[in-house]
């Protein structure tokens, strides 16, 4: 294997990829657009959504409350109506153009134990509307904290008696995400190219041609590995752009505490597994379009890998996932590309430890020269390379 046959090769690739604008600005901008646009579409529709919520006061209102209960209903946006406006209410509720109407009844007094009549209050709501509903059950639990109990729970003042991270939810979500997004940026742009080198040669016929040039096979096979490297960088380059500009922006649209903050440190480590990820998805994608007939064929059996990393990334997030993930331990760091979804995943909840970062690193790099070798044997095999 010539060191000069292999840069040949991959020059060839990368004049015909270069020359050729489209696959350019495919390669360039793809990844970043499919990962900051992706995240800027969800920072647009978290800031919309809280945007209805906050800007937009419900259309509720109360009839006949007692006077201490006015300032708590007032305080969920409740307004004041007369009796007779009730019908006129309830006809706008069930067409939606109000939340919520609270009726009192003449003469309403809170019972004080010793009698079975209860005052009756009617709450009309529209369960098919989600403000209706959940101003309904935020009414509801106003009028439950009110009613006579013997003894009182969690009432010491400025206290907080929830345990949990309010924010752990949120950042298991971005976590989830953002490394799908990035990995499908590159593989988007990765997975054409990978089938077109060496599957859509073979379909054209050109692969035959390549070969009985007076260069080893093994060679051409490394000088398309090289190419499709050098590419799956500047893919990964570009989705690792996308990827740090769109974090803090996410994290803000969710609410995530402002000291939630990454440092270099977390880029940089980002950054390195995001190229050694690519160089392993690079790898498994020469080997689909090596083995492959045609172009169509390395096109339909690709995607699964995506598949599989995509859903593995989402369950390893959900409680009933999580505990099966961590019983794995190392073995994570030990699976190509998957260690890359878990270790991204970690870095971003800010809860990571750099051993398993240089052991997933250094496995998708062996994992790449392995592949490359492979890829370079199965060059040697005519039945492969013929149908």
């Amino acid at each position: 294997m010539s060191f000069r046959d292999i840069w040949t090769v991959a020059k060839k690739e990368l004049k015909a990829g270069v020359t050729d604008k489209l696959i350019l600005l495919q390669i360039i901008f793809m990844p970043f657009i499919i990962v900051f646009g992706y995240a800027l579409l969800m920072v647009v529709m978290g800031e919309a959504s809280q945007g209805s919520e906050s800007g937009n006061e419900p259309k509720a209102y109360y009839v006949n409350a007692p006077d201490y209960m006015v300032e708590g209903l007032e305080e969920l946006k409740l307004q004041s109506a007369s009796l007779d406006m009730v019908e006129d209410l309830k006809k706008d509720i069930e067409d939606k153009e109000c939340e919520l109407v609270v009726v009192f009844p003449e003469g309403f007094a809170m019972s004080d134990g010793t009698s079975d009549e209860l005052s009756n209050i009617e709450i009309w709501y529209n369960s098919t509307s989600s403000k209706s509903y959940k101003l309904f059950n935020e009414v509801n639990m106003y009028f439950t904290a009110l009613q006579p109990k013997l003894f009182s729970i969690n009432a010491v003042e400025n206290v907080d008696y929830d345990m949990g991270d309010e924010d752990a939810a949120l950042r298991d979500l971005l976590a989830g995400l953002m490394p799908i997004m990035l990995l499908m940026g590159v593989y988007m742009v990765v997975m054409n190219l990978a089938a077109e080198s060496v599957a859509g040669d073979k379909e054209r016929g050109f692969l035959n041609t390549m070969l009985i040039a007076p260069v080893k096979r093994s060679s051409i096979a490394a000088g398309k590995s090289v190419y499709l490297l050098i590419v799956s960088v500047i893919g990964g380059l570009s989705a690792f752009v996308g990827m740090a500009l769109s974090l803090p922006k996410l994290a803000d649209s969710m609410g995530i505490d402002s000291s939630f903050n990454y440092t270099m440190k977390e880029y940089l480590l980002l950054f390195a597994i995001t190229i050694t990820a690519v160089f392993a998805l690079c790898a498994m994608l020469l080997i689909i379009s090596t083995l492959s007939k045609d172009v169509k064929q390395a096109t339909n059996v690709a995607p699964v890998v995506l598949m599989v990393l995509m859903i593995g990334g989402m369950l390893a997030t959900t409680e009933g996932f999580k505990p099966m993930i961590e019983d794995l331990g190392m073995v994570n760091n030990l699976i190509p590309a998957w260690n890359t979804m878990i270790l991204m995943q970690d870095i971003i909840n800010l809860e990571y430890a750099m051993n398993p970062v240089w052991i997933s690193c250094g496995i998708n790099l062996l994992f790449s020269v392995v592949s490359i070798y492979v890829i370079g044997k199965c060059f040697e095999s005519e039945k492969i390379l013929n149908g």
